[in-house]
């Protein structure tokens, strides 16, 4: 009658499982990691995304803005710090269309930080590459200010925790409508005189062809907290919802949401 014998691991091959096993860990761990999604580039993404859909929406909107432009109510009336409610107007609108967790639009000046107040017309043929990149980077240094951020960091605060704000409500986009213009920013001495034009009236140095004015207010998306880890993303809105990404913006649109 044979024997049954109950065999068992050796100590040898116990060591030997688990050295395959450390290995596969070794190779498989960093894959893991490498393909789990970044959560950083995933919610800017999200929040560029929501920028560019509320600015369109904006100006093809029956119920805020007439005609295209952010700066003529719907209802005709310029948005030209004439009127009451103009200041935190776009604050407003732009809060009225997403999903938001609070708000707080302030009538606040920090008149330095407020647009590229006609440094350049992105529409003109001479404007070099080293001209747009400086434009690029003064849309994310104006955002990162300090002072910036503290007061104006909540204006829109969403329910993924993303904010949005003006550098300077103070300055609105029907700034020019009115042909506003003062001697410390006027290009030369004709556009002086200019100063108290018609409303609606061109101004071929502040204005497209179609009228629309080439200043671009500085709209800033933080993804944390103001003066957190991550630096706010600028961006550039035009009257006509035109949108002129930030330096730092184009860099994040090229990341991938997967960590390398």
């Amino acid at each position: 009658m044979k024997k049954k014998f109950n065999r068992a691991f050796t100590l040898a091959e116990i060591l030997i499982v688990l050295v395959i096993i450390g290995v596969l860990t070794m190779i498989l761990l960093p894959m893991a990691f490498q393909s789990s999604p970044d959560e950083k580039a995933m919610k800017f993404k999200k929040g560029y995304n929501t920028l560019g859909t509320v600015i369109r929406e904006l100006v093809t909107s029956d119920k805020y803005y007439q005609n295209g432009d952010l700066g003529t109510r719907a209802n005709g009336v310029l948005v030209d710090r004439t009127h009451e409610g103009d200041f935190t107007y776009f604050c407003e609108t732009f809060a009225d269309v997403i999903s938001t967790k609070s708000v707080n639009c302030l009538e606040d000046s920090l008149a330095t930080y407020g647009s590229l107040s006609g440094m350049y017309n992105l529409e003109d043929a001479d404007i070099s590459e080293a001209m747009l990149s400086d434009m690029k980077e003064k849309l994310d240094s104006t955002c990162a200010i300090e002072d910036v951020q503290k007061k104006l960091g909540n204006s829109i605060v969403t329910t993924d925790d993303i904010r949005y704000y003006e550098t300077d409500p103070l300055r609105t986009f029907g700034s020019n409508h009115s042909g506003w213009n003062s001697q410390t920013n006027a290009p030369n001495a004709q556009n002086v005189k200019r100063a108290f034009a018609a409303p609606g009236d061109i101004d071929p140095y502040y204005k497209d062809k179609n009228g629309f004015d080439i200043n671009y207010k500085i709209f800033c998306m933080d993804i944390d907290e103001p003066n957190k880890d991550e630096a706010p993303f600028g961006f550039g809105i035009r009257a006509d919802g035109k949108i002129l990404n930030g330096a730092r913006a184009d860099e994040w649109l090229k990341k991938s949401v997967q960590k390398e």
